[in-house]
């Protein structure tokens, strides 16, 4: 499980991931809405979100990094 999160959080896929995410729910939000203001309101939320997410997700495999390595 460990390890699948790490290849979900390798540099170049979130790069692709996190916009098309962003513009998937843009599209979403359009359809539902039918307004084009809140549905990029709600993609800005969810593009935070999604940053939050993977600042979370970096600081996450640090700590377990340090973790593992020997006291100098």
């Amino acid at each position: 499980m460990v390890d699948q999160f790490i290849r979900l959080m390798r540099a170049p896929c979130v790069y692709f991931r996190i916009p098309g995410i962003t513009a998937a729910f843009f599209l979403l939000s359009w359809f539902h809405y039918q307004s084009a203001a809140v549905a990029f309101y709600y993609s800005i939320v969810c593009l935070i979100m999604l940053e939050m997410g993977y600042i979370g997700g970096v600081l996450f495999l640090v700590w377990r990094e340090a973790k593992q390595r020997p006291a100098r």
